[in-house]
């Protein structure tokens, strides 16, 4: 496979504008395309998509380069004239509804699993490059007549903002952890709490040998099915075979 695929926890970190804090990893994970950036701004309302369009296209200019979104491009272009597609945040279920009605999931799976586009998302794109949306954190305010299965680009299941439990909280609600815990109680699918400023790269050489690279300090916290969590290793290439043989 020659799949290339960045997955950011959040576009928005404290502190730091609109893309800004992983602004060096976007760059080099972009080094070389010399095409306009498609994007997908469908997880925001459709009367937001042209201002949501335009946000992402004020952050790409700092760095050289055009945007284009999908809803403006014909369908015969979206998968010839660029090379890189990018799935922005917002509401994953009204994400996967837009995509399953226009007919999209298979074409990008298929241009970005043979190496036609690399592949961007955060957070509710990053949901949409996993093997489902079961593990987002948002509310499903309609329902993919599809179904729930994504685009299944990074094969286990990714939550996106992971919130560690915090011990001097009184808050008496589910953590992300417990939840994380249900979804295993119905799926086997392993889960990466990927942590706010993180994210997920799986570059063509990784690809070919089953391996990512994490990201930023903050990191990702994995939970197994049965097993004990732990936290993944960061800024250093790693397979999840590998990790649980070394436990």
């Amino acid at each position: 496979m020659k799949k290339s695929i960045f997955l950011l926890s959040s576009s928005s970190v404290h502190g730091h504008g609109f893309l800004e804090y992983n602004k060096p990893d976007i760059e080099k994970f972009l080094k070389g395309v010399t095409t306009p950036i498609l994007f997908v701004p469908f997880a925001a309302g459709k009367d937001e998509w042209d201002g949501y369009t335009s946000k992402v296209r004020a952050f790409f200019t700092t760095i050289g380069m055009k945007v284009k979104g999908i809803h403006t491009v014909s369908e015969e272009k979206m998968f010839t004239d660029h090379e890189v597609i990018f799935i922005g945040g917002g509401n994953t279920f009204r994400l996967l509804n837009e995509l399953q009605q226009r007919g999209l999931l298979p074409r990008i799976r298929e241009a970005v699993m043979s190496g036609k586009m690399a592949y961007m998302g955060s957070s509710a794109g990053t949901n949409m490059a996993t093997l489902s949306i079961k593990t987002t954190n948002d509310m499903p305010i309609i329902y993919p007549a599809g179904g729930f299965d994504a685009l299944n680009l990074f094969p286990y299941q990714i939550n996106p903002h992971y919130l560690d439990a915090d011990p001097t909280s009184s808050h008496m609600g589910e953590t992300r952890a417990q939840r994380i815990s249900e979804f295993h109680q119905e799926n086997d699918t392993p889960v990466f709490g990927l942590r706010e400023g993180s994210y997920i790269l799986i570059s063509p050489d990784c690809a070919s040998t089953g391996k990512m690279f994490i990201g930023r300090k903050a990191g990702a916290r994995v939970f197994l099915k049965g097993k004990p969590a732990f936290e993944a290793p960061t800024d250093v290439e790693f397979s999840l075979s590998e990790l649980e043989a070394a436990r």
